[in-house]
C-alpha cells in the first residue's frame, strides 16, 4: 500500500514538473526576449486567419489571408493581389483586422523596428499593428513604407495570437 502511494505521489511530482515546464515554455513565445516568437504554428494560425477572412473580407482578398513572413514573398503577394483589381486597398484594415485576431501588436511592431526613424514615416506604420484599436480609414502614399513591410506586421500578428 505504502509503495502505491509513492508511486502516485512520485507520478503526481513528475506530472507537475511537466506541467511547469509547459508553461514556462508557453512563457517564451510572444515576448520580446524572444523577439516576438510565435505561439502558433503557422498552419494553426492560417487557419484561424482564413476563417475570419472568410467572414470579414472580400474573396477577391483571400490570398493575403496568410502569415506570410518572408519579406520579398509577402511584398509580392500583396502586389499580385492589388494588381489583380479583385481587392482593393480599402481592404486592408480588414485584412490586417482578421491578422491581429483583435490583438494590440504594437508592442511587437516597435520591438522589430516598424517606428524607425530610418523608415521616414515615424511611427505611422504601428497603426498597422492594431487594426481593431486605431483603424485604418485610408491608405496614403506614406502608408506605402508601411505595406512593403508587410511581413513584418503579419509576423507581429501571427505572434500575437495566444496560446490556447
Amino acid at each position: 500500500m505504502l509503495s502505491k502511494v509513492i508511486l502516485l505521489s512520485l507520478i503526481t511530482f513528475i506530472g507537475f514538473g511537466t506541467i511547469c515546464r509547459a508553461e514556462e515554455e508557453k512563457g517564451k513565445c510572444g515576448h520580446p526576449e524572444t523577439d516576438y516568437s510565435p505561439c502558433v504554428t503557422r498552419s494553426q494560425a492560417d487557419v484561424l486567419f482564413r476563417q475570419c477572412c472568410q467572414l470579414y473580407v472580400p474573396e477577391g482578398c483571400h490570398d493575403l489571408c496568410q502569415y506570410e513572413i518572408e519579406e520579398i514573398a509577402a511584398r509580392n503577394l500583396l502586389i499580385k493581389t492589388i494588381a489583380s483589381k479583385k481587392c482593393g486597398l480599402k481592404h486592408i484594415s480588414a485584412i490586417l483586422y482578421c491578422a491581429s485576431q483583435n490583438q494590440d501588436n504594437r508592442k511587437c511592431c516597435h520591438h522589430l523596428n516598424l517606428a524607425d526613424n530610418k523608415l521616414g514615416v515615424g511611427d505611422r506604420c504601428l497603426r498597422f499593428c492594431d487594426p481593431a484599436g486605431q483603424g485604418i480609414n485610408a491608405i496614403s502614399k506614406s502608408d506605402a513604407t508601411c505595406l512593403f513591410n508587410l511581413n513584418v506586421i503579419l509576423y507581429c500578428h501571427q505572434s500575437g495570437i495566444p496560446l490556447d
